[in-house]
């Protein structure tokens, strides 16, 4: 499995007891649709690898769970910080008007009739999520919240924007 056909759930926040728990944090809109997931990939060393749960004891957007063939507090403490990905296949299916993050690579940014570029990929440098856009030789980083993206048209690959005044030519001069 390669990481750009997965998405990212979550990662190992700690450990928890002495017995190879692991407290995992979930980075989902609805973190109850993953309660009862059987396995998941952790990223180690750039690798995706498949591990596979005993239990899982749901706390809000976090989980307490329980790993195969992890037994140790030793064993967890290896897992700690690792991410967690599922197949992108395994993600919830969305009402026509809502979008996944992934889904917005390669579409076009237009503002107004003005088309400034394709989505070339998503940052997270920190809670806020940018799209990167090549725009007249600058690379764009495009805030992704509904103040800024006003629309997503997933059947025309068009993303609609309002920039706020000044935002291009902080990037151009």
């Amino acid at each position: 499995m390669r990481i750009d056909d997965c998405f990212e759930l979550g990662y190992i926040v700690k450990t928890h007891g002495l017995k190879g728990e692991v407290i995992i944090q979930l980075d989902v809109d609805d973190p109850s649709v993953y309660y009862e997931m059987e396995s998941v990939f952790l990223e180690k060393s750039g690798n995706l690898i498949p591990f596979f749960f005993e239990r899982l004891v749901p706390q809000g957007s976090r989980i307490i769970g329980r790993i195969e063939e992890v037994d140790s507090k030793d064993k967890a403490s290896e897992l700690t910080g690792c991410k967690l990905f599922l197949p992108i296949d395994a993600l919830p299916s969305l009402d026509s008007e809502e979008y996944y993050l992934h889904e917005l690579v390669g579409m076009t940014v237009l503002e107004g009739d003005n088309e400034l570029g394709v989505v070339s990929k998503i940052y997270q440098p920190s809670a806020q999520y940018l799209a990167a856009v090549m725009y007249e030789s600058h690379e764009l980083l495009i805030p992704i919240e509904d103040d800024i993206v006003k629309e997503v048209n997933k059947k025309t690959a068009q993303i609609f924007v309002e920039l706020p005044n000044g935002f291009l030519d902080i990037y151009t001069n």
